[in-house]
């Protein structure tokens, strides 16, 4: 058990109400608001649809399930007292209640978020969370908040669905219109009807508690990011985070890996993107690694319906890849990875599918370091490769609900990451070129690759000139274009661009890895006189730009 580096869920009371849903049945973000409580697949017909005729429903149309629309820009918490053992009707729109249900004592503070979580992790791995690290003037620490504010004290007050969702409570509701009109919409790179972080996540996280507790820590940390008054938010977040960890572990001492359910995988792959929302600088590589266990031990990718393998191959592939360029981290094959491809634009990798598969290449050429003729030949490799990359090299299926303006700014995505792939290959071969055991890189390397440095770095800061860098959700993957053309540019201008862009990425997208960005760049620019990949390592940051 210790091998999984996870904590895993479902208590024997979420367990028991846990409830099923007819196989096959999809849920849709367009369906009508019937349908969708009722977690029934619709035909959509308008302007009701056929579904509810035939069983003599009544089809509430095709607007928001909210009775009020969210207003992200509102103060939806607040942090008083609530009055002890008062009880409030069910139609007050302003609900207190502790977040924890599942203990009669308050949620852990969250300056206590950090030891509470290590204490989860302790048993699977030896680095629970990031520690506190001083460089350049930056600190960077795991604990969301050094104050002490108690999720018991905590009141929300959000607009209630139209219907009633029995089995949530109003903060998890709360969390979940948040989710669905906000988060999942800009915590993925491609937005369209058919956004896995809807259609997939939703209707399984109302059968699953503990998915249900995943998602509101990733929609809690998101919105944190994105608020003004985000305590109460960092409080709720590290509470979820820390009850999601808690039923992982009692799952993974329960059941057998190989019958582990989809949820829990799920779960897993949230608390991923839980950490890269938060800017975590360790714990997500802890979360990524247990995610690739849990698959393997499950049979790999066969052993999952095609919707969910797409989603966990596509958020895997992305994450693991883009980490190699920060991190020495070697991909272990999973089984059947091989026979999946990846048949629509994925939510993730749009077009970067084959760019970031060579910028994993990349990171892997210091391997080679001993032997001369290798190193030259997968050189050539992958210059070629990024030469004749074109994004209509693999048909992809295009999702339901993408215009063509999307499919646009997805290309310029995929252009500009070609661009930093070209500034990483010149930035991996410098590196390689100062170091005295690396005896057989060729003086004349540079001629080796079709397009120079600067070339590189004048094309991609030209298409992020070009384009606005709103909110987008195509652009949020930029963080990774960004930081490799601010590592290696030293004009002024070019400088102050790339952190203008940046912080257009972490205002409109709220990201925390986007801020881990800024500040190594800003270590770098002032004072650190040594390559990028040294100034990680001497932070012992595990950087991940994804």
């Amino acid at each position: 058990m210790n091998q999984f580096a996870v904590s895993t869920p479902l208590s024997v009371s979420e367990a028991g109400n846990k409830r099923s849903r007819r196989a096959g049945a999809k849920w849709t973000r367009s369906g009508c608001l019937t349908c969708k409580k009722r977690r029934k697949r619709c035909d959509e017909a308008k302007p009701s649809c056929r579904n509810c005729v035939r069983l003599g429903f009544t089809c509430e149309g095709y607007g928001s399930m909210w009775a009020e629309p969210l207003d992200p820009s509102a103060q939806v918490f607040q942090s008083t007292m609530a009055p002890k053992r008062r009880r409030l009707s069910a139609s007050s729109l302003s609900v207190c209640s502790p977040i924890s249900q599942e203990s009669p004592r308050s949620a852990p503070s969250v300056s206590r978020a950090s030891s509470c979580v290590s204490s989860a992790l302790n048993s699977g791995s030896s680095e629970a969370h990031s520690p506190v690290t001083r460089i350049g003037g930056f600190n960077e620490t795991e604990d969301a908040t050094s104050d002490p504010v108690h999720v018991k004290d905590l009141c929300v007050a959000s607009p209630k669905p139209r219907g009633h969702i029995s089995h949530l409570s109003t903060l998890e509701t709360h969390y979940l219109q948040y989710h669905m009109e906000q988060g999942s919409k800009l915590l993925a790179n491609l937005e369209s009807d058919e956004n896995p972080l809807r259609s997939l996540i939703i209707p399984r996280a109302f059968s699953s508690p503990l998915l249900m507790k995943a998602l509101c820590a990733v929609s809690a940390v998101h919105l944190a990011n994105r608020s003004q008054n985000s305590l109460d938010a960092q409080a709720a977040a590290a509470n979820y985070y820390i009850r999601t960890m808690t039923g992982l572990r009692s799952a993974l001492t329960q059941l057998p890996h190989k019958t582990f359910p989809d949820e829990s995988i799920l779960a897993v792959a949230l608390l991923c993107k839980y950490e890269i929302v938060r800017g975590s600088v360790n714990q997500w590589a802890v979360h990524l690694d247990a995610l690739e266990k849990l698959v393997i031990s499950r049979g790999g990718f066969a052993s999952f319906d095609k919707e969910t393998a797409e989603f966990i191959w596509g958020l895997f592939l992305y994450a693991h890849s883009v980490a190699k360029i920060t991190n020495r981290r070697q991909l272990t094959p999973i089984p059947g990875a091989e026979n999946l491809s990846l048949t629509k634009l994925d939510s993730y990798i749009g077009y970067t599918e084959e760019i970031i598969k060579i910028c994993a290449r990349i990171a892997d050429l210091p391997l080679l370091g001993h032997d001369p003729i290798a190193l030259g030949l997968e050189i050539h490799t992958i210059d070629m490769s990024l030469r004749d990359w074109t994004h209509t090299a693999t048909h992809y299926t295009v999702p339901r609900g993408t215009t063509e303006a999307t499919l646009l700014r997805l290309r310029m995505v995929a252009e500009c990451f070609r661009d930093a792939a070209y500034i990483y290959l010149h930035s991996s071969l410098n590196r390689m070129s100062q170091d005295l055991a690396t005896q057989c890189l060729p003086s004349s390397w540079p001629d080796l690759i079709t397009i120079s440095k600067y070339e590189a770095l004048e094309r991609c800061l030209e298409r992020i000139k070009s384009f606005p860098l709103d909110q987008h959700c195509e652009y949020s993957a930029l963080t990774f274009p960004l930081f490799i053309t601010g590592c290696e540019s030293q004009e002024p201008e070019a400088r102050n661009l790339v952190i203008e862009s940046l912080t257009k990425l972490e205002v409109n997208f709220g990201i925390g890895n986007v801020k881990r960005a800024k500040e190594l760049l800003k270590i770098l620019w002032h004072g650190a006189q040594m390559h990028w990949l040294d100034v990680l390592e001497r932070l012992k940051w595990g950087l991940i730009l994804a």
